[in-house]
């Protein structure tokens, strides 16, 4: 379906609803290719129809449940986006339904070994380390958040061992290894960088439970992986502790991406101390100075999204209602393309319902604009039009 299609014909009835053109799996190449360009436009709805099709063709899929199927690593692909395209659009019941035929995705079959005539010689598990994180992240969007640590709590066991199998010397399963040294230093690169994936993961899984002390010290375990995100990291810790109300530590992580950021170059750095303290304001309560900052930003950066719609809501809630209006619309005028997005839109609509009795009708302008840019996975409640 087209949620943004539905409420045209709804709201401007057939004739502009018909000018709705989208992409649909009819239209691309009925191949990777194809699927790469629907889901480059976010239409995302029709790659799952065409990762169906493309599924079928590989004589998986629709109507084969229960059936003996040959995997390959192209069909495990195609499964891994099909299933993320699903998660995507918050359709996790379809999600988890599909994924209960691969189990707890270490089947005989879903090995190398198993199809000696195809893969001759190799050996390990056909299955994207992807998907694997994806199986176990499902189950907190579904309300078991302690099931989706339970099974990253597996992920991590299993990366942990064939690390330390490389680091000693041996083949990942734990066998006599006959790699270069090169070769193995790129192993035990990619086994690092995987296991900082399930840390970060798991960390995002115990905010999700409000377990804030676990989940800060998740955090920055995974810097550990992942040094090169260390302000990020920091940043985000310290945005948490603002969220929580404890602004005297938000202030301390805030202070420590200064020291971290003076040692890097460029405007990238600065952007995200300043972003920082404008939050930190925002925590408390001091829109004036908040709003200082983000307009700070823009000078530096004009695009910036978030500085954008942050320095919209500051003016809001410092009562300039029309200001923060201004600069909303003309965001979105500007750069339809790279504006349009779901809380910038959700924010201008709730503007729209304080300031007009004619909000309908600057809602549904607002559908007009995102029916020529937007593809069909557009969530389409941020207008709220229903």
């Amino acid at each position: 379906g087209d949620a943004v299609k539905d409420l045209m014909l709804r709201f401007l009835g057939e004739k502009a609803a018909a000018k709705r053109q989208v992409l649909n799996a009819d239209s691309v190449e009925q191949s990777f290719v194809g699927l790469k360009q629907l889901i480059s436009c976010r239409n995302w709805r029709a790659a799952v129809d065409l990762c169906g099709r493309l599924l079928t063709a590989h004589g998986q899929g629709y109507g084969k449940s229960g059936l003996l199927t040959s995997h390959t690593t192209d069909s495990l692909q195609l499964w891994f986006v099909r299933l993320a395209l699903l998660v995507k659009l918050g359709l996790f019941q379809n999600a988890e339904m599909e994924f209960e035929p691969f189990g707890n995705l270490d089947q005989p079959d879903l090995y190398y070994e198993y199809y000696p005539h195809v893969y001759p010689g190799r050996r390990g598990s056909m299955v994207p380390f992807s998907m694997r994180i994806l199986h176990a992240e499902l189950q907190q969007y579904l309300g078991n958040p302690q099931e989706s640590l339970d099974r990253l709590h597996k992920v991590k066991t299993v990366c942990s061992k064939i690390l330390a199998n490389l680091e000693q010397g041996l083949a990942e399963d734990g066998g006599m290894s006959s790699v270069t040294q090169e070769g193995r230093q790129a192993s035990i690169r990619l086994w690092r960088s995987r296991l900082g994936r399930v840390m970060y993961s798991m960390a995002n899984c115990l905010l999700l439970m409000k377990d804030y002390v676990l989940a800060v010290e998740a955090y920055h375990s995974v810097i550990k992986y992942y040094p090169e995100q260390e302000p990020q990291l920091l940043s985000g810790i310290g945005r948490i502790s603002l969220q929580i109300g404890d602004i005297k530590t938000a202030e301390k992580y805030f202070q420590d991406v200064e020291k971290v950021t003076q040692k890097l170059d460029g405007l990238q750095g600065k952007i995200m101390v300043l972003m920082n303290s404008a939050f930190l304001h925002l925590g408390q309560n001091n829109f004036a100075e908040a709003h200082r900052f983000f307009t700070e930003i823009l000078r530096m950066d004009p695009r910036n999204a978030v500085a954008n719609n942050n320095a919209a809501v500051c003016l809001l809630y410092l009562g300039k209602l029309k200001d923060s209006l201004r600069q909303l619309e003309a965001m979105v005028q500007q750069d339809p393309r790279h504006y349009l997005h779901e809380s910038v839109l959700f924010n201008l609509t709730t503007m729209y319902e304080l300031e007009s009795s004619r909000s309908m009708q600057k809602k549904q302008a607002l559908l007009e604009a995102v029916a020529g840019k937007e593809g069909d996975s557009f969530n389409t409640q941020c207008l709220k039009l229903a």
